[in-house]
């Protein structure tokens, strides 16, 4: 389209270039410089149009815009634990409770005494309950095989709390009977309750 332009141009500049020269035929109205310029470019115009009219240029394709994909957010990986409801605490149940835990004799702890022999009897417990044994729990002889020999009743004179030891001490001596004895004892309350697990049991033989 632009060599047919130039070329436009030359045959313009010739007409112009010729319109210059005096000619010997019958003389031709000379036309105006301006206006066969203006002619020219009108000219070259219009087959510039026709030309574009011919041979559209294509018309481009409006690309697609691509749009970023945007983060899904993914289910967590670890399920949660379930959440457990609260449990209760356990009331404490006040209980009464003693435990046995030895018989000996003193100053020798011996299982065979001659009639007559005067020894110490010592009984120990825990108090394994919740409940303090307050002074005035009583330790009892109540039953028995053979002679009895024994301090039959002591009292506590002081408090035992829960997880607390306690030692009753009674006198005793070898009995004239000779062979086997026990002795079995039980610790009350001051109210006189048996206190569970308080039972006691020494035995001897007299010989």
């Amino acid at each position: 389209m632009t060599g047919k332009f130039l070329l436009m141009l030359l045959l313009a500049s010739s007409l112009l270039a010729g319109c210059g020269t005096p000619a010997t035929a019958t003389p031709v109205p000379t036309l105006d410089q301006t206006t066969l310029v203006a002619a020219a470019v009108k000219t070259i115009s219009a087959q510039i149009t026709e030309e574009a009219l011919r041979n559209p240029s294509p018309t481009p394709i409006p690309t697609e815009t691509l749009v970023p994909p945007t983060a899904t957010s993914l289910p967590p990986t670890e399920t949660p634990a379930p959440t457990l409801p609260p449990t209760e605490t356990p009331t404490q149940v006040v209980a009464l409770s003693a435990q046995f835990l030895y018989a000996a004799t003193y100053p020798e702890n011996k299982r065979e005494y001659v009639p007559n022999y005067k020894f110490g009897l010592a009984m120990g417990f825990k108090n394994t309950g919740t409940i303090t044994w307050e002074p005035g729990y009583r330790f009892k002889l109540v039953s028995h095989k053979g002679e009895i020999t024994v301090q039959p009743e002591v009292e506590l004179g002081q408090s035992i709390a829960p997880g607390q030891k306690v030692e009753f001490n009674l006198w005793a001596f070898g009995s004239e009977m000779l062979g086997d004895h026990v002795w079995v004892f039980q610790l009350y309350t001051s109210q006189g309750v048996p206190v569970p697990g308080g039972v006691g049991v020494f035995s001897y033989k007299a010989i």
